[in-house]
């Protein structure tokens, strides 16, 4: 095993939640033992399949949630399971469930049942709510969460760009993502207590909480002075509306633009560079001189010159040119990338991102899906193993946990 959490163990009971949270622990070298009833986990039945083919083995989905991960079946509902779901969990440093509020409980399977037999154990437990308050028993997808959260109130095009348009939700759940790193930091953080103490503790990792502490400005606004942000096109919404940060280059593809004219250095180095090819011939004029006069929101007529002249200078070059030169610049600007540009990134190539992954239908015929966004220098990353068949390592696991024989 390598990872810097190698030897960590983890017991988790996740649908489509809170797996993510298993996962980055799994990544970074825990031993992971996801635990699903006789079915299978509901994760198992998010498409897409292999070759279009449902099957609990064969979700690409889950395929990428679930590697470096075991897998062991049991039934809670049976005495059998129950009992030894709550040895496992004992036997963890881990235990990471998204059941509904009181639901491991009502089996005799929950943190109070196993807490008293494992004083050091860390159990959070993930939910849409929470395990208190109004909301607790309500349900939520991760459309559901990201909409009561906020976040999705924030994110889509500005009714002057499109009227009356709604509000969009960020696909890939987000949402659900989102509470899952909540929910690991919370994890660490009560390991490092644990280091200390000795003892554990119960996390309650609300997901409409996590969720609601990531919508950016909007929350200070409101808090500060009772203001909702605007929804803006292609760029962060805000108290006011900014300038355009999208333009379309001479070769139809989108540029983003970012942070034209804030401070002097990066003016002058824009300006040279319009000039030098015959735009922008006023910036000379003492006007443009002064920072606040070049911010589009403060309305000013430099501003609107400025952008206006900016889109004609994009308009007049290929993307990749805007792209190229504006870096050279040191101007945070890029490329608005389609899905299969960014799949086929020579850079992440060169970084060593993919990982190769085989399953039921795909054997000898891997697929390629994102490793990790990160680089431990003495504790590398690995793909140890890939998401586990239904119940594949239930023997296997009840031995070297429990000492059970197979």
């Amino acid at each position: 095993m390598s990872g810097p959490l190698a030897g960590l163990r983890v017991v988790e009971r996740c649908g489509a939640l809170g797996q993510y949270a298993g996962k980055l622990l799994a990544d970074m070298g825990a031993d992971v033992v996801k635990v699903e009833p006789p079915g299978g986990s509901e994760a198992r039945a998010i498409g897409p399949f292999v070759d279009d083919v449902p099957g609990p083995n064969r979700s690409l989905n889950f395929w990428y949630f679930n590697t470096n991960k075991r897998s062991v079946v049991l039934d809670l509902a049976e005495p059998d399971g129950a009992a030894t779901w709550r040895e496992l969990a004992a036997a963890a440093d881990v235990v990471i469930e998204d059941g509904r509020p009181g639901e491991l409980d009502r089996l005799g399977a929950g943190y109070r049942a196993v807490a008293p037999q494992a004083p050091g154990l860390i159990w959070c437990a993930m939910t849409p709510f929470g395990q208190d308050g109004p909301w607790a028993e309500y349900e939520a997808t991760d459309m559901v969460a990201l909409a009561l959260g906020g976040a999705m109130m924030m994110n889509g095009y500005d009714p002057e760009d499109a009227e009356e348009a709604p509000p969009i939700r960020g696909h890939g759940d987000q949402g659900y993502l989102t509470a899952c790193h909540y929910a690991v930091q919370g994890i660490l953080a009560a390991l490092l207590w644990r280091d200390r103490t000795g003892e554990g503790q119960f996390i309650d990792c609300s997901a409409h909480e996590a969720i609601s502490s990531t919508t950016e400005v909007a929350l200070p606004y409101w808090f500060t002075q009772r203001v909702n942000v605007i929804r803006q096109t292609g760029r962060h919404a805000a108290a006011t509306r900014t300038e355009r940060w999208l333009y379309r280059a001479g070769d139809g593809r989108w540029v983003l633009v970012f942070g034209v004219g804030r401070d002097n250095a990066s003016w002058k180095r824009i300006k040279e560079w319009f000039q030098s090819e015959g735009f922008g011939l006023q910036f000379d004029e003492p006007r443009f001189d002064d920072p606040l006069n070049r911010q589009a929101a403060r309305g000013s007529p430099e501003a609107a010159e400025i952008f206006a002249e900016l889109g004609r200078f994009i308009a007049a070059h290929t993307a990749e040119e805007v792209y190229r030169g504006g870096q050279e610049r040191r101007q945070a600007w890029g490329i608005v990338r389609s899905p299969e540009e960014a799949l086929f990134d020579p850079h992440w190539d060169d970084r060593g991102f993919w990982a190769e992954v085989e399953g039921e239908g795909r054997e000898g015929r891997p697929v390629r899906m994102p490793g990790a966004p990160y680089r431990f220098g003495a504790t590398p990353w690995e793909l140890r193993r890939p998401a586990p068949k239904l119940g594949e390592h239930t023997g296997e696991v009840l031995a070297e946990w429990l000492g059970r024989e197979t």
